[in-house]
């Protein structure tokens, strides 16, 4: 059988050559001029302890029940029937009790509905198969459904659009097919005849595009050699793409790549050359990668997304001289920081914060990198800071004042990842301190005003507060206010003031303290002593009052009246009393009450204790 197959490949080899010297080349340069939308690369997977033997044509799968990638069989020489599962970072031979039997180029998907890996056919020592077997992460399972006719390098995918496994031609004895059938979880069952199909062939690539909701179907080998066209499979009908694809090739390996959105292609064969190109299908055309490093050029290469890892995972092929055992995972930039934050309460700083990409591209970030962007100041030279296991990083050397906001990067194997931005932030600092310009005492208040601080700290004054003391005393008005009114004082104390501002970024320095003043009211009710009634004379006696507002007591003068609190508006006495002592001549027969209020320079005083008396 091995010699049957390397006779099938030598046919395929020359028909390939003949159709690869026929082909246009404006498809190649068509699809070549569409630049890659991401960063890409492929990075070697090890030193690894154990792994597969040097294969090709192995099936492998995403077995999503188990979170582990499951590879089965292939050929180095001879057919395999061995199992192995990948956990995203090592390979671990399994050992089931029962296996399918030694092939290659089995047909492998993974059913969502049923969570198994499903496989079919492939060509092993005894020819064409068309055995069905389920994986369930421990035991392999043969079906007892009959399915499509024996083949290998048939196409096999999960429609996620049907729930069902679709698999499409492949090699059968002495013919290439263009059947369709899908499979339910139990059974297989034959696709009507579309109108429009691909034309027969094995060794075409598959997968599903889960963007767009259908299959894609690329290249192969037909029974006239080597093909390149695209179709799409919508779960009843078969379309064919009309945009420009990768040069025409068989062999090739293709899987949907969650991290970027789309189809990976890689490798394959023209029948006299291998590739080592990389190419992305987006729903809609071909795109040619450019990825850092990649494999060695090969065909049949085992591939598929471990969403897990959030990579592609590659295993071994075959160069058409040599078959490989090496492991290669397919990763882009990290996806964008999400919830990207900048807080400025420091002077020419910013605290930038985020959370971590949804995506790191399936390459473990290694740093982050945050650059400033001023509104004033951005360009080359803006100011930047990096973080490495941490998502916070202080941003320095902003100038106070300017609107920044704050691009942050991811950094993995492949570079810096999409850029996530913060809102706006305006870094500051408190601001200087005002000059206190006027003092203007009242009873029990005082009238401040000041100007500015040189320097607002970049932001603006929203409020000022100036303080008395002792007593702590204050007032606080908005920033555009140059002064207020500091109530609550006591009069004839002594007080200094201070006046600071605020801003967003916290008070400011205070102002240097004023010089100081007596806060003036008018004094105190005199306290009276004795007030007597002798042959028809009123004589009144006082003390000073208890406090004098500030000001010296020049006086005193009596006010009197007949009823209670009616006492005239005028002083009875004509001149100013400069004792304490004051004598008048009362109304016979009438009462009279009578109070005394001392005057100082900043004005009459609280009247005394309202006093009655009665002359006789």
């Amino acid at each position: 059988m091995s010699r049957q197959r390397s006779f099938l490949r030598l046919v395929a080899v020359a028909l390939a050559a003949a159709v690869t010297m026929l082909m246009p080349l404006s498809n190649v340069g068509a699809a070549a001029r569409v630049s890659a939308p991401l960063a890409t690369t492929w990075l070697p997977c090890g030193p690894l302890t154990t792994s597969p033997s040097l294969r090709s044509a192995a099936s492998m799968a995403y077995d999503a029940a188990t979170g582990t990638t499951v590879l089965f069989g292939g050929f180095n020489g001879g057919f395999l029937n061995d199992t192995w599962t990948w956990n995203g970072s090592g390979w671990t031979e399994m050992t089931p009790l029962s296996s399918p039997s030694p092939r290659e180029n089995a047909s492998v998907a993974y059913d969502a509905a049923t969570h198994t890996v499903v496989l079919f056919g492939g060509v092993g020592p005894s020819g064409h198969l068309g055995d069905t077997w389920t994986w369930n992460g421990s035991a392999w399972t043969a079906s007892t459904t009959a399915g499509p006719p024996p083949r290998a390098a048939a196409s096999m995918a999960y429609d996620a659009a049907t729930h069902t496994v679709a698999l499409w031609g492949g090699q059968g004895d002495g013919e290439v097919l263009s059947d369709t059938w899908t499979w339910n979880g139990t059974t297989w069952s034959a696709a009507p005849a579309s109108p429009i199909s691909p034309p027969p062939r094995a060794d075409a690539s598959m997968a599903y595009e889960a963007s767009a909701h259908d299959l894609v179907l690329y290249g192969g080998r037909g029974a006239s050699g080597t093909l390149g066209d695209t179709w799409t499979w919508n779960g009843s009908a078969w379309t064919q793409e009309l945009s420009a694809s990768p040069p025409a090739r068989y062999g090739a390996s293709l899987v949907y790549d969650n991290t970027i959105g789309g189809l990976v292609l890689f490798g394959g064969t023209d029948g006299v050359n291998s590739f080592a190109d990389t190419w992305l299908w987006n729903g809609t055309y071909w795109v040619v990668a450019t990825p850092a490093t990649q494999p060695v050029a090969r065909s049949f290469a085992a591939m598929t997304y471990d969403p897990g890892a959030h990579n592609v995972v590659l295993f071994g092929g075959t160069d058409g001289v040599s078959d490989f055992a090496d492991t290669w995972s397919f990763v882009t930039s990290a996806s964008t920081p999400r919830t990207v934050r900048a807080t400025s309460n420091a002077d020419t700083a910013s605290v930038v914060s985020w959370t971590p990409p949804v995506s790191d591209g399936g390459s473990a970030i290694t740093g982050y990198v945050v650059v400033a962007q001023g509104a004033m100041t951005s360009g080359t030279g803006a100011p930047t800071c990096s973080a490495t296991g941490i998502t916070t990083c202080t941003v320095t050397g902003l100038a106070n004042g300017d609107h920044y906001t704050f691009v942050v990067t991811a950094t993995n194997a492949v570079g810096a990842g999409a850029p996530g931005t913060s809102n706006v932030a305006i870094p500051a600092t408190v601001p200087g301190a005002p000059t206190i310009t006027g003092e203007v005492p009242s009873r029990g208040a005082v009238t401040l005003s000041w100007v500015a601080p040189a320097s607002t700290g970049g932001i603006p004054i929203v409020s000022y507060r100036a303080v008395a003391h002792p007593g702590g005393a204050s007032c606080h008005v908005p920033g555009r206010s140059t002064g207020c009114v500091i109530r609550g004082l006591r009069d004839g104390s002594r007080f200094t003031f201070i006046v600071y501002a605020t801003n967003g970024a916290g008070n400011g320095a205070p102002s240097g303290p004023s010089v100081g003043l007596v806060v003036h009211a008018v004094p105190g009710p005199p306290i009276i002593r004795s007030v007597r009634v002798v042959n028809g004379r009123v004589t009144l006696s006082w003390r000073w009052p208890v406090s004098n507002g500030g000001s010296r007591v020049v006086g005193y003068n009596i006010y009197v009246g007949p009823v209670p609190g009616g006492e005239a508006t005028s002083p009875l006495n004509s001149r100013l009393i400069k004792g304490r002592r004051f004598s008048f001549r009362g109304r016979r027969g009438y009462r009279t009450f009578i109070d005394i209020r001392a005057l100082t320079a900043v004005g009459t005083g609280a009247p005394s204790r309202e006093v009655m008396v009665i002359t006789p």
